[in-house]
C-alpha cells in the first residue's frame, strides 16, 4: 500500500521526535542519556497507528536527523540499536492473516504471535550489537584493557579491593566478558517496555487495528529459540570475536527468557488474593540478589507457548497479509 502525505508527516514527525530523545548519544548527559531510554517509542506509535510505511519512515527520518546534529557513525549506532529494531518489531506486531488460509474460521483474522515478534527482536538487537562491536573493534586486547583500566578504577574506589589487586582485576574481567551479553539484553528489555507503551496510547487514542495481546499469557518465546539459545550459549565459550558474537545473541535471547519467566509470574498469580505481595516479593528480590533474575530465566525456558491474538475481519482490516 502506498503511503499518502498524511502517513509521510506523521513519519518525518515521529522520527524528528525520536531523534531528538536520542539526543543522550551526543551530550551524555544524565537527563539526556533517561530520555534516550524512550527514543523507540515515537517510531512504534507511528507504525501502530499510522502503519509499517510511516514506521519505516520514521525510521529513516531518525537516521538522517542524528546524522546532521552528530556524525554519521553516531547515526548508525542509533539506527542499529533503536530504529531498525523499533521499525522491525512495529512490523511484525502489525503482520495479520485470514484465519481461513491456517485452518481456522471465516471471518477471522489472526494477529502476529508476540512470541514470535520477542524472537525475531532479540536477534535483530543482538546482531545489532555485534555490528556495533565490529565497528569499535571489540576483540581480546581490548576486552583485556578495559578490564586493566576497569580494575583499577574499582581499586581506587575501593579501599578493600585497594590492598588486593588481583579480586578487583578479577571483578573486572568478570564485568568486562559479560557486557556483551548485558548491554543487549538490557536493550531488547526497553524495546519491549516502549512497545507495550505505545500499544497502550494508540488503543487509547482508538488508531490501534491490532486486538489487545494478553500479555501475561502471550509474552513467551517460541519453540525455536530454545534451539538457537542453546547454541549461542555453548559458542561463547569460543575465542575470539565469535565467542563475543555468541554471548551478544545469548543475552538477547536470554532477555526474553527472563520476561517471559516475569510474564509466567504475573499470569500465574492472576486472581490471587496474595497477588501484590508475591510480584512485590520477586521484584524487590530482583532488586537485591541479582542472581534471582536467573530463577526467571529458567522458568521462562520451560513455557514455550505462542498464543496470537484474533479479530473480526469485517471489522479490522490487517495492515499486512504477509505472515
Amino acid at each position: 500500500m502506498k503511503p499518502t502525505a498524511k502517513d509521510i508527516g506523521v513519519g518525518v514527525l515521529a522520527g524528528l521526535a525520536a531523534a531528538l530523545l536520542s539526543i543522550g548519544v551526543i551530550t551524555q548527559s544524565t537527563l539526556a542519556m533517561a530520555l534516550l531510554l524512550f527514543s523507540p517509542l515515537p517510531i512504534f506509535v507511528a507504525a501502530l497507528g499510522w502503519g509499517t510505511a510511516a514506521g519505516f519512515i520514521a525510521a529513516l527520518s531518525m537516521a538522517v536527523a542524528v546524522s546532521v546534529l552528530a556524525a554519521p557513525t553516531a547515526a548508525l549506532i542509533v539506527v542499529l540499536i533503536t530504529a531498525l529494531p523499533a521499525a522491525a518489531a512495529a512490523y511484525f506486531t502489525g503482520l495479520a492473516r485470514p484465519a481461513e488460509e491456517i485452518g481456522g474460521p471465516k471471518d477471522v483474522t489472526v494477529w502476529y504471535p508476540l512470541a514470535d515478534t520477542l524472537l525475531r527482536l532479540a536477534l535483530i538487537v543482538g546482531a545489532s550489537f555485534i555490528v556495533i562491536g565490529v565497528m569499535i573493534g571489540f576483540s581480546d586486547d581490548l576486552a583485556g584493557e578495559l578490564a586493566k583500566s576497569l580494575g583499577q578504577q574499582l581499586a581506587a574506589s575501593n579501599p578493600e579491593l585497594a590492598g588486593n589487586a588481583d579480586v578487583a582485576q578479577n571483578m573486572a574481567l568478570f564485568v568486562v566478558r559479560i557486557l556483551p551479553a548485558l548491554q543487549p539484553a538490557v536493550w531488547v528489555m526497553i524495546i519491549v517496555a516502549n512497545l507495550y507503551l505505545a500499544l497502550r496510547l494508540t488503543a487509547a487514542s482508538g488508531k490501534l487495528r491490532r486486538p489487545k495481546d494478553d500479555w501475561p499469557r502471550a509474552l513467551r518465546m517460541p519453540r525455536p529459540a530454545l534451539i538457537i539459545f542453546a547454541v549461542a550459549c555453548a559458542a561463547c565459550f569460543l575465542p575470539g570475536g565469535i565467542g563475543y558474537a555468541a554471548t551478544a545473541i545469548a543475552g538477547a535471547l536470554g532477555a526474553g527468557f527472563m520476561m517471559a519467566g516475569f510474564a509466567m509470574l504475573h499470569a500465574r498469580t492472576r486472581g490471587a488474593p496474595w497477588r501484590p505481595v508475591a510480584l512485590w516479593f520477586a521484584y524487590l528480590a530482583v532488586l537485591l540478589f541479582a542472581f534471582v533474575l536467573f530463577l526467571f530465566l529458567l522458568a521462562g525456558l520451560f513455557d514455550t507457548s505462542r498464543n496470537a491474538p484474533v479479530s473480526k475481519a469485517a471489522h479490522t482490516t490487517p495492515p499486512n497479509n504477509d505472515n
